[in-house]
Order: C-alpha cells, then sequence, then structure tokens
C-alpha cells in the first residue's frame, strides 16, 4: 500500500516537472519604431520559469516590417495624361494599343516636378511606346515612378485592340472606381498600388474633366525575419518570467537577437545599459546602415521591470 503511494507521488512529481520543462512560446507585444518600422513576433523557452540566460530560448520569430506610401489625389496631382479611356458605368477601361505598333490610352496621375526632374507619376495603364522603351512591349505597363523611387513598373500583357478594364464600380459608392493594378514586386521588398478613381457620371470616352477626384496609393512593403535558422541570441541578462509574462530588468537588464561580427545586424527588444538612456530602448540596427527604427523610453525612472512578451498567445 505505502509503496503504491510513492509511486503515485513519484508520477505526480514527473509529470509537474515534464509540465514545467514543455517549451512555452511568448508573444511580443507590437511596437512601433521610428520610420514606420514595427516589430511583431514570438519568443520560445525551454519551459524554465524564474531567471533565464540565452540557452533556456530555444527559438524566435521576429518580424520587421516598414511601410512607405506614395499618395497621388485631385489636390496634389494632375489627370492630364488621359487618352482612350471609357467607362460603362460598371468598369472602367483603357484601350489598348490598336496593332501593336500605335499607341493606345493611357490613365495615370501626376505630380509635377520642376523641369529637369523626374515626375511622380501614378500609372493605372499605360499602352504607348513608353511600355515598349522599358522593355515590356506594347502590352501596357502599370506602377509608378519617381526621382528618389526610380522607375517600378509591371507588364500588363494586355492583346491588341482590346478594352483593358482598370477598375470596377464600388458597392454603394456611385461613379466610384476600385482600381486594378497587378502586385509590383514580392521580394526584396513587396510593391503594390491601390486606390480609387471617381467620375462625374458621365458614361462612354471620359475627358480629364469628368474625373472629378482621385486617391491613389503605392505602397512598399520591406519584411525582415529572424529565427533561428538566420540570427542568434546575442544577449539576454536580466531576463526573467514567471510563466505568464517574460520582464526585462530596469537594472542592466538587456535582450537582443540577431548577428553578430564585424558590421552587426540585430533587433533590439529591450536594453537597459546604456547610460544615455537609462529608461531603455528598443531598436532595429543593420550594419551597413546603422539604426532602422527605434523606441525609448521603455519604461518610466522608477519601474524595475519591462514586459517584452506574454503567455498564452492572444
Amino acid at each position: 500500500m505505502r509503496t503504491s503511494k510513492w509511486l503515485a507521488l513519484f508520477l505526480l512529481l514527473a509529470l509537474s516537472v515534464a509540465a514545467q520543462a514543455a517549451p512555452t512560446v511568448y508573444n511580443l507585444y507590437q511596437i512601433k519604431l521610428t520610420n514606420g518600422w514595427v516589430l511583431t513576433g514570438t519568443v520560445t523557452t525551454d519551459g524554465t520559469v524564474g531567471p533565464l540566460t540565452a540557452t533556456n530560448i530555444i527559438d524566435w520569430n521576429l518580424k520587421l516590417v516598414q511601410i512607405t506610401d506614395q499618395v497621388w489625389t485631385e489636390k496634389n496631382s494632375n489627370d492630364l495624361n488621359i487618352s482612350g479611356v471609357s467607362t460603362d458605368g460598371q468598369r472602367l477601361y483603357v484601350a489598348s494599343s490598336p496593332d501593336g505598333i500605335q499607341d493606345g490610352g493611357t490613365l495615370y496621375f501626376s505630380i509635377p516636378r520642376s523641369p529637369w526632374s523626374i515626375p511622380t507619376n501614378a500609372v493605372i495603364a499605360d499602352f504607348t511606346q513608353l511600355g515598349q522603351n522599358l522593355g515590356f512591349g506594347m502590352g501596357g505597363i502599370a506602377g509608378w515612378q519617381d526621382e528618389l523611387g526610380g522607375l517600378n513598373y509591371v507588364g500588363l500583357n494586355i492583346r491588341n485592340a482590346v478594352k483593358y478594364r482598370a477598375g470596377s464600380i464600388k458597392p454603394r459608392v456611385p461613379n466610384t472606381f476600385q482600381v486594378t493594378v497587378p502586385i509590383l514586386a514580392t521580394n526584396p521588398i513587396e510593391m503594390t498600388m491601390f486606390g480609387s478613381i471617381t467620375t462625374d457620371g458621365t458614361l462612354g470616352m471620359l475627358l480629364p474633366q469628368n474625373i472629378i477626384a482621385w486617391n491613389i496609393t503605392a505602397r512598399n512593403r520591406d519584411i525582415r525575419y529572424y529565427n533561428k535558422t538566420n540570427s542568434t541570441v546575442l544577449y539576454a541578462t536580466g531576463l526573467t518570467t514567471d510563466g505568464s509574462l517574460m520582464k526585462v530588468a530596469h537594472a542592466a537588464g538587456q535582450l537582443v537577437i540577431g548577428i553578430g561580427g564585424m558590421r552587426p545586424t540585430f533587433v533590439t527588444l529591450a536594453d537597459f545599459t546604456d547610460p544615455s538612456q537609462p529608461n531603455g530602448f528598443v531598436n532595429y540596427y543593420v550594419g551597413n546602415y546603422g539604426v532602422m527604427g527605434e523606441k525609448y523610453p521603455l519604461v518610466p525612472a522608477k519601474a524595475l521591470w519591462y514586459t517584452v512578451a506574454k503567455h498564452p498567445l492572444p
């Protein structure tokens, strides 16, 4: 009987230890850094409760996203570059090249620049010689350009003598069309265009004066990932968890994940070791460029801890 009790107690303790030792995933609080960078992700420990070191961190998945938008509206740009554009009230069309030699239609908006600089254009569709000159042929192009961002176009590959659908009517929004633009790029930066165009209700061929409003956005999404396959835990001091919250000590705590070397690249999840920023900072540092984005201070002067992540996942 006594043996059975000891065996039951042993099994209970064994199960308790096993439960404590199970890997624990902590979800980072979303952090907005300067320059439009947003940090999210997870950090996984070996299940240890109490003080942690780098060896207790067994996995991580960090994601940094920077979104940069260029926007064209009727307030900052013109619609003078329109030809071969028509609508049936449900769709917005641009005429393709009639024969692969002659120009077709155009639909784009332009922010004027000085005579010696490149204008900033949002091209919804262009079936002129511009596409031929850029190496896309006469099947049409879409995209955007400016003096700093360069030329960012994608071929539409539309056959001759057809009407290309450049937009469709937005439900319950009279005379307003959601524009259609293919994804421009996915790597290393995701590039997309989207927005709307509003007409005065005219059907058939449209002139610049028939387009009364527009809101077109060209978006760059720079996405960077850091995980166990491409980075390591560089620093983990003053780190602790109660199984629910992962915290970094205000007194000289530090948690940094990245790539070491002469020009290191790293994500600082929390750092209280710099005397010039005693209340802590988060940053994203790329060796060849320096600090890409940062946030500080993290806590008030009297705080003892900074909570960097939480378990369970929301």
